[in-house]
């Protein structure tokens, strides 16, 4: 049946359309218009009022509303996809770190065996942060986790993913990281560069030999300097790579966030939360990746004060963004949507409102609270 959604501001965000409708049908969009169109016999949502852009598309969290996307246990997946649908994400790649990369392997697993959702947002694929990382830019990862560059475990990680290891974060300064990065590409993954003391030059080279992301810019590497700028500096010289940011006004300061952006550019920049369990909660004292931590006026840290993972969820980082002078709504709105399609190759089908794409929608109010949220032209928030 056709559903037109009708009268919202809508940010494509190709354009912004002042009053348009949004036509969808069997999940796709079929019609994006000015004023209300509405076939015969079409059921008619009115938004007015609300904003309707693209569904949010995280692709770094581990987490939220309680739900850890680390677990053995594919049921902690679903759970977190039915919860973070109310905050206007709708599809996630799942970000993966264990004690040891035995137990990164079972949520590998776990995840693997995690179709589509009823009621929740689309599970693209995994992300590994580690194993292959410094261990002097470890930050909040358990020392357990990491390991020096290994074909054999990469081999092994990738087949427990079933062919579902979308991004690997990896320190590209280690001894066989290069080879490690062939490999990766190889196998279909977008390689960035993260919890690393690589120099400018060895992150540079990276780029060059593949690599074409950088995992939560300013967090956990060598910090910019300069006269030596390190990953960042490589990141944000290097044509093609995008970077992550967590603006969530914890991680970032937002005139460091500000300058990022303008170096870099709108189509440069990816909006992650890189959520936690504890994400979306008020406050208290949690286990995170075997170690006490404690959430405290929107900041997650371990008993030393290492930041460990961000509290905030989606709508509040983009809300973020807009408020503290980051972007305009249109100019959050893609970077939350439609370059992180693009990091995954899914630019075709994901992040923009347009014929033919997923009907993967977020309606917002005027305060950027989520009003309503569809997944595959099916409503999963607001009723």
């Amino acid at each position: 049946m056709l559903k037109v959604l009708a009268g919202a501001r809508v940010l494509t965000p190709d354009d912004e359309i002042a009053e348009g409708s949004v036509i969808m049908e069997d999940g796709r969009i079929v019609e994006v218009a000015a004023g209300l169109s509405a076939p015969a016999g079409a059921e008619i949502v009115d938004l007015h009022g609300l904003t309707l852009a693209p569904g949010f598309v995280d692709i770094h969290v581990h987490g939220g509303g309680g739900f850890s996307l680390a677990a053995s246990d594919a049921g902690e997946a679903r759970s977190y996809a039915r919860w973070v649908v109310a905050h206007g994400v709708t599809s996630f790649v799942a970000s993966v770190v264990g004690e040891t990369p035995e137990e990164g392997e079972a949520a590998l697993r776990a995840l693997a065996e995690v179709g589509r959702t009823d009621g929740g947002a689309e599970l693209l694929g995994a992300h590994l942060e580690g194993p292959f990382v410094s261990p002097p830019r470890r930050g909040a990862l358990p020392e357990g986790w990491l390991r020096p560059p290994d074909a054999g475990l990469l081999e092994r990680l990738l087949e427990a993913a079933g062919g579902r290891l979308r991004l690997i974060t990896l320190a590209p300064e280690l001894p066989g990281a290069a080879a490690l990065l062939e490999q990766a590409a190889r196998a279909g993954c977008v390689v960035a560069v993260g919890h690393s003391d690589a120099t400018y030059g060895e992150a540079r080279d990276a780029f060059a030999r593949g690599a074409r992301h950088l995992t939560h810019a300013f967090n956990a590497m060598r910090p910019f300097h300069h006269r030596e700028p390190g990953p960042l500096g490589a990141a944000l010289d290097a044509a093609g790579v995008t970077v992550e940011l967590i603006a969530d006004g914890v991680h970032v300061h937002s005139a460091a966030a500000r300058m990022v952006v303008r170096a870099k550019g709108i189509e440069g920049v990816v909006l992650v939360t890189d959520g936690v369990p504890p994400a979306g909660l008020s406050g208290g004292s949690f286990r995170i990746g075997g170690r006490r931590a404690r959430l405290a006026e929107g900041r997650i840290a371990l008993p030393d004060g290492t930041i460990a993972g961000s509290a905030a969820t989606m709508e509040r980082v983009v809300r973020h963004v807009v408020v503290e002078g980051i972007a305009t709504a249109a100019q959050a709105v893609r970077m939350a949507s439609t370059v992180p399609a693009g990091v995954l190759g899914l630019a075709e089908r994901k992040g923009r409102i347009a014929r033919g794409y997923d009907a993967d929608l977020v309606a917002l109010d005027s305060e950027l609270n989520v009003a309503k949220t569809w997944v595959a032209g099916l409503v999963v928030h607001g009723g």
